[in-house]
């Protein structure tokens, strides 16, 4: 198998650059690749289906035979091997101390029509995340509460950046996102009929006294603003979380995974 493994001790090889030039938002669009990073991450990916481009490791070859079932998974599938430098997976990385292996993976495009189906307990949709770190942990508090996919409406941060895949921890796999513009998100809601349930420091209701109804559309909103004027005016039912303390509200990755499990203990 060491056969089919291309060594790079290069910066400058032309596949080290453009693995690196996939940290900048506008190539991972332009590309339409992004990176993942760590074992459990590629193990994860594999899991659902995912296929890597390239798998770039540096590892010693009494290393090599605990991760030799997934190199040969993604070989078959012409993921290209990629041996290199401790130096290289840091510049590509940019941390002094990186995971031993990075994947290089296709973003996919889903649309509304794709999640109509799902078998989710609720539709998730966040309006304007700026926060790459809060999308990932939502992501991976989906995964954990069984949300299917995920809408991003309007200007979002991108799921696919290094930090959101990492706090992802490998959720990004097997959750679907969707990115849509407020209008025909408003639309699709108001044709699905479904209950939308939206967060709002605004709101007199605490959200343990939420009716949350059958599979709800569950808003949250920007981490500095909230939700739009749009998205209140279309809310069913506006919750909160009461705060005993100075601070007016918790982390918006925090606040998710409070309201996703309160609604979760109410509907099982």
């Amino acid at each position: 198998m060491f056969d089919e493994i291309e060594k790079i001790t290069s910066i400058s090889n032309p596949k080290i650059k453009f693995i690196r030039s996939l940290l900048l938002r506008k190539n991972r669009s332009n590309t339409g690749f992004f990176l993942a990073e760590g074992e459990r991450t590629c193990r994860e990916a594999l899991q659902h289906g995912w296929m890597p481009k390239y798998i770039i490791f540096n590892m010693e070859k009494d290393k090599f035979l605990s991760v030799e079932d997934l190199f040969s998974q993604f070989n078959k599938n012409d993921g290209i091997l990629l041996n290199v430098t401790q130096k290289i997976l840091s510049k590509i990385t940019k941390r002094d101390n990186p995971q031993t292996i990075l994947g290089v993976f296709e973003q996919r495009e889903n649309f509304l029509e794709d999640i109509i189906q799902d078998k989710s307990i609720a539709w998730l949709a966040l309006e304007r995340i700026r926060d790459p770190g809060n999308l990932g942990t939502i992501i991976r508090t989906c995964n954990g509460t069984g949300i299917k996919s995920l809408i991003l409406i309007g200007n979002c941060c991108d799921p696919y950046s290094p930090e959101a895949v990492r706090a992802s921890m490998g959720a990004i796999f097997s959750i679907k996102i969707v990115n849509i513009g407020i209008d025909n998100f408003l639309s699709w809601a108001k044709e699905k009929k479904n209950k939308i349930v939206v967060t709002s420091l605004k709101s007199k209701k605490n959200y343990t006294e939420c009716n949350w109804g059958k599979k709800p559309i569950i808003v949250m909103g920007n981490e500095q603003s909230g939700v739009s004027q749009e998205i209140e005016n279309s809310a069913d039912e506006m919750i909160k979380i009461p705060m005993l303390g100075t601070s007016d509200s918790l982390n918006l990755s925090v606040s998710t995974g409070v309201f996703l499990y309160e609604f979760l203990r109410k509907s099982t």
